[in-house]
């Protein structure tokens, strides 16, 4: 009896101490799947090779950690967060509500390049949703943050090791079907022999086909995933979403106001045109010609329904309005007119950032509007010290730039935007956000920027290449991280997107293989994102209107300006989305299908709502199985312990 005591006495023991380790094992979900990269030989030669990733998720507070064997480069760690955020996103998830542990091990000796990104977003979502991914699916193509699949190098190799694998599907990034390899090439001259190396195209299809292997393109993350995982990855309709009246209305309010300044400031230069020299009128009359042509422009756009964009045409006939204003008041009064001229706007901006520090939103929506309005404060408060700046060398006119005097005409009628933007507080609905909620998503989306335009940066550099556009984004993540370490959140969410967006579409602009891809996937995102928004409610004033940007472009042929917008929609859509996420909160449905890699149509679809928190079946109790079951092994160890134990 005594020994029968102490067997279970030592089995509880052992049991109550493996328990909790139990618990939490099974509380973590865990996604794996191979992931190609390419190594050099020690004579040059490129070869490729297969990764191993596993991805484990689980309750937690948005922290991302990688792992690699052997050693890794800075980029790769950086697509492990881009990867998290942009999985979460796609699920409708929030991030700031799970852990994520990335472990890459390679034969590579340096693991390098974001090539890996893609793959680990969809083993990403995977682990999310509790799902499998195909081993017989491999996949290579970085990750962007609006969860396109962009262009990597070295496909040719990674497919010959993706086939040597096993591999029956290979995903590469769309547009990448044709691609060039070095293709060492030996040269005999005289007693020498030279190793050159030659370019040569190579069809990837044709070369899986050789291979065994079914080559296919991908222009998304939920692309991938539905051969990757078998899923099929549903969002709101992607149709263009209309404006709200209630935003509709204050918009047609910042047209008229603009117009009817515009036309004011108008009406005195020309009262005053005879002060003038003869070509000092004509200069004007010139600037005042635009300023007119503008604010008919702006009439004719909201006639045919393009309300952002005519606002945006009555402010540009405004400052130049104001420019024509300022060249009439340098004419009359030389240089001297330039001081009290900055004192003005100056004085202008102080008033209008006193006022914005001051306002406090009651909604999602009026939170948006805040973010707006602070942007445009900040772009106010540039504009002046590019103004200054240049006074100072004694650039007052425009020549290949603007000069001093179009810079502070700007400025100030800048500044008067952040102002009317405040119009837009009280419209639309949706909970107040919480300061802490507030500091954490600024926080991870500053992070997220930092890492994306330092990446940005580098294969530009790579390339020995340049853009204006990500130039913009390096001043907008200085200007986000400043604000940020001021206490200006607001400031730094809407810096810090604009900085996100241009970067990310810097990289389009130099590295997509299929533009037309690029351009309608992010129509479609920036339209779906923008409707799941209204759906709730919350009217995300900036998505809509850089949407409207966008088609706007896309119809007059400008691809690049297209994405840029859409780029800019997308991402103040997603920064509104995450703010709104709790946990536990429903966004979005991903539909959960069995299909075939070469065969991506549903055959049967399970409709999963993606905020309810994956978990085992369970058994007796409402214990999950798996937890049963090592429960079970622990009572098991302990019983035989006591045994062992009571023997002696």
């Amino acid at each position: 009896m005594h020994k029968i005591s102490r067997l279970v006495a030592i089995a509880l023991l052992t049991l109550t101490m493996l328990a909790p380790l139990t618990l939490e094992a099974s509380n973590r979900s865990r996604a794996f799947t191979r992931v190609p990269a390419v190594y050099q030989t020690p004579e040059g030669v490129s070869m490729g090779s297969l990764g191993n990733l596993t991805v484990e998720v689980e309750p937690g507070q948005g922290y991302v950690y990688f792992s690699a064997d052997p050693l890794t480069q800075i980029d790769t760690q950086g697509a492990a967060r881009t990867a998290a955020l942009v999985a979460s996103y796609t699920l409708g998830r929030d991030p700031l509500s799970y852990n994520f542990y990335y472990r890459l091990e390679s034969n590579s000796m340096i693991i390098g390049g974001p090539s890996a990104g893609a793959a680990m977003t969809v083993a990403t979502i995977a682990a999310l949703l509790g799902k499998e991914v195909r081993q017989d699916v491999v996949m290579t193509g970085m990750v962007n943050p609006d969860g396109t699949v962009g262009p990597v190098g070295g496909i040719p190799e990674k497919l010959e090791a993706a086939a040597q694998g096993g591999a029956k599907v290979f995903l590469v990034p769309a547009g990448q079907r044709i691609v060039e390899r070095a293709v060492p090439k030996q040269v005999k001259i005289g007693p020498l022999v030279m190793t050159t190396v030659e370019k040569e195209k190579v069809d990837l299809v044709e070369l899986g086909r050789k291979l065994g292997v079914e080559v296919k393109e991908v222009s998304t993350i939920a692309d991938a995933a539905r051969y990757m995982i078998g899923i099929e990855l549903t969002r709101p309709t992607a149709k263009e979403p209309a404006l709200p009246k209630e935003l509709r209305t204050v918009i047609e309010k910042w047209v008229d106001h603009y117009l009817r300044e515009s036309e004011s400031i108008r009406k005195w230069v020309e009262a005053n045109l005879s002060k003038l020299s003869y070509m000092a009128r004509k200069a004007v009359e010139k600037v005042l010609t635009l300023s007119e042509e503008l604010s008919n422009k702006a009439k004719e756009e909201l006639s045919r329904g393009l309300y952002y964009t005519a606002s945006s045409s009555a402010f540009q006939s405004t400052f130049e309005a104001e420019y024509a204003r300022s060249l009439v008041y340098f004419a009359v009064s030389g240089p001297k007119s330039i001081e009290l001229i900055a004192k003005r706007v100056s004085d202008k901006i102080d008033s209008v950032g006193q006022k914005l520090n001051g306002t406090k939103p009651n909604s999602l929506s009026s939170l948006e509007a805040l973010i707006a309005a602070k942007t445009r404060y900040y772009m106010a408060r540039d504009a002046l010290s590019k103004a200054t700046l240049l006074a100072s060398k004694n650039v007052y006119f425009d020549s290949t730039d603007w000069g001093a005097l179009h810079w502070l005409s700007y400025a100030y009628w800048r500044a008067e935007t952040a102002e009317t933007w405040t119009w837009l507080l009280g419209i639309g609905k949706g909970q107040m956000v919480p300061e802490s909620r507030l500091r954490r998503v600024a926080s991870v989306m500053l992070y997220e920027a930092e890492s994306v335009v330092s990446y940005a940066v580098s294969l530009l550099q790579d390339i020995g290449a340049s853009s204006d556009l990500l130039n913009e984004a390096s001043d907008d993540l200085d200007k986000a991280g400043a604000a940020f370490s001021s206490g200006d959140l607001y400031g730094s969410l809407g810096l810090t997107t604009s900085a996100l967006a241009k970067a990310t579409a810097s990289i389009h602009q130099w590295f997509t293989s299929d533009p037309d891809a690029v351009q309608d996937a992010l129509r479609r995102m920036s339209y779906s994102s923008i409707n799941d928004l209204l759906r709730r409610n919350i009217v995300p004033v900036l998505a809509l209107s850089y949407a409207e940007t966008a088609k706007v472009y896309e119809t007059s042929g400008k691809k690049f300006d297209s994405i840029v917008y859409f780029e800019l929609s997308s991402a103040h859509a997603h920064m509104l989305s995450l703010l709104a996420l709790t946990k536990g909160q429903p966004s979005k449905t991903a539909s959960s299908t069995i299909a075939t890699p070469s065969t991506p149509s549903t055959t049967e679809t399970v409709t999963v709502t993606v905020s309810r928190t994956v978990t085992s079946p369970s058994g007796p109790a409402g214990i999950p199985n798996s937890q049963m079951i090592l429960l079970l092994g622990a009572l098991l160890i302990g019983l035989f312990a006591g045994y062992l134990l009571g023997r002696r």
